[in-house]
């Protein structure tokens, strides 16, 4: 289960118009967790941080804890979604977006959903 999970997420990496290159490591950690990290480069030099703290079944694969962090080519965050329980005050707390120095309501995005994102604002497409 998991590594057709992993599988899914190299797919997509490769799949994209705008990806370079990709560093991808998943980590078993016991007979039921591990996390993954990936760091993806876009052509216009920004970046893609992801780390997914998973716990897995036989049935499913679950994200416990997640941050995925788009960067420009200056390591500047452009935006962050991640799970981290600090933000009480949004109603979709512990899911929350980063923009510039705001954060906001935010569902659990995949690493797919937030890879599209990426590759919306570098081609300078609308998000569907």
């Amino acid at each position: 289960m998991v590594s057709r999970y992993a599988a899914d997420i190299e797919l997509a990496l490769t799949k994209s118009p705008v990806v370079i290159s990709h560093q991808f490591q998943l980590t078993l950690t016991s007979s039921t967790t591990g996390y993954i990290e990936v760091l993806v480069l876009f052509q216009n030099g920004s970046k893609l941080s992801v780390f997914e703290f998973l716990r897995y079944s036989n049935t499913a694969v679950s994200r416990e804890k997640y941050r995925y962090q788009f960067m420009n080519s200056k390591d500047q965050e452009i935006f962050r979604y991640d799970n981290a329980p600090h933000h009480k005050s949004v109603s979709s707390f512990p899911h929350h977006k980063h923009i510039e120095n705001k954060v906001y309501d935010s569902i659990a995005p995949s690493l797919t959903e937030v890879l599209k994102e990426a590759e919306c604002q570098i081609l300078g497409l609308p998000l569907k």
